[in-house]
């Protein structure tokens, strides 16, 4: 009886200490949060591979990406964009930035920053909601070679859009069959050239806002832009990749496109590239503005668990370390942030020309700068834009009519 009883003791006993080192073992294990995003597969490598330093460096908690689609919705870090990011920001589904890091020690700070940067990811206080983690802005892309090939000085880039028709008009001459393309037409051509001469695209109409894209400037732009088509000055080849093949196998001279292509297009080209900001009109009144800014924006989630904000808070620190923020600009061409997460005015390689002048460019906003606007960010409304564009370049409808349908068709939209 007395050797059962100590059988027994052991038995139990033995299955009580396995069972509490189990537990330790579990409790000692780093906390995983999950992170979903919207990067390309280049890209997605690049985060991959800073999630991954990250991972190395902490003990208390670890990051995962995750794509399945069923978990994407419930990551605890969320990088949107477009739709996804304006639904996310409809629902309240976010726990604001700067309290999930002033929770975790790790205060931001507030930055008012660049006000075409910032906003949409500040609230009224110039505190952060959000990190804009993954910014752009259009610029022209220059092949140097080509502008060297027929006396162009590629060191001197045409800077407003006449000079530029008069380069184009020399590359054509020379044989060039497409001296000019753009990517994201109606991005560029609309909402940038807009910005640029410091007029809105939209308009208040009550509590409503209206698409106002059928003003003076920009009737007059894309009726240049028109002219430049039955020209064969500009090859318009719509919003997909296409504009970024041609550029970068040298069948075409310039093109307008995003200036985080700087990676992939030295990558992918033969031949060496220039970078010159957007033209402007310098005969237009109202001086010259900025461009916009868009991109991926990081979010932290609402409901998650206290642990989840503090490996989260940890890692939007360790992303906003300046060398962190070097390699990260380095291999996705995006805008560096400074440890507040704004745009860093310094820190920007001497090699990295896209970003350079993607800065200069944002720090022309002014108070008169029109603001960044949802509606025209909606996919909805991008694609009605791109339609009635296409009609101007087959020559089916003027430019004026072109904008008069986008802005009907666009007030119809429920």
């Amino acid at each position: 009886m007395l050797m059962q009883c100590v059988s027994r003791f052991w038995r139990y006993g033995a299955v009580a200490v396995i069972a509490s080192a189990a537990m330790a073992h579990a409790a000692g294990e780093p906390h995983v949060v999950t992170l979903s995003h919207v990067f390309d597969p280049e890209r997605a490598q690049q985060l991959a591979g800073l999630v991954e330093r990250f991972n190395a460096t902490e003990k208390a908690g670890q990051v995962r990406i995750v794509s399945e689609p069923g978990a994407v919705g419930n990551a605890a870090i969320q990088i949107v964009q477009g739709d996804a990011e304006q639904a996310l920001r409809a629902r309240g589904a976010f726990r604001p930035l700067y309290q999930v890091m002033a929770e975790a020690g790790l205060a931001l700070g507030r930055d008012k920053g660049l006000t075409g940067f910032d906003r949409g990811t500040l609230d009224s206080r110039g505190r952060r909601i959000a990190l804009p983690v993954g910014m752009y802005t259009p610029v022209l892309f220059i092949n140097r070679r080509a502008f060297q090939d027929v006396g162009l000085d590629p060191d001197a880039p045409p800077r407003t859009w006449r000079s530029l028709q008069d380069a184009l008009g020399k590359l054509f001459d020379a044989g060039y069959a497409c001296p000019y393309t753009v990517s994201r037409p109606s991005w560029v051509m609309v909402d940038n050239v807009s910005a640029r001469q410091n007029v809105a695209t939209t308009r208040r109409a009550g509590r409503n806002e209206e698409l106002s894209v059928n003003g003076m400037l920009q009737i007059r732009h894309i009726a240049l832009m028109a002219s430049w088509v039955r020209a064969r000055y500009l090859h318009v080849y719509g919003a997909g990749a296409e504009p970024a093949e041609r550029f970068t196998r040298g069948e075409c001279a310039v093109i307008a496109a995003e200036s985080a292509n700087w990676p992939a297009f030295r990558q992918a080209a033969a031949f060496d590239i220039g970078v010159s900001e957007l033209p402007f009109y310098d005969d237009y009144p109202g001086g010259v503005g900025g461009t916009l800014v868009e991109g991926p924006t990081l979010w932290v989630a609402k409901g998650k668990k206290r642990a989840d904000y503090r490996v989260a808070a940890r890692f939007v620190r360790f992303l906003l370390k300046p060398h962190n923020q070097l390699a990260w600009q380095r291999g996705t061409g995006y805008l560096p942030l400074d440890e507040k997460g704004s745009v860093a005015g310094a820190g920007i390689a001497p090699d990295q020309p896209n970003l350079l002048v993607a800065r200069k460019q944002l720090s022309v906003h002014t108070k008169a700068s029109p603001a960044a606007s949802d509606l025209s960010k909606q996919a909805r409304v991008r694609d009605i834009l791109e339609e009635e564009l296409d009609a101007v370049w087959a020559d089916r409808q003027p430019a004026k009519q072109a904008l008069d349908n986008a802005v009907a068709r666009a007030g119809n939209i429920k």
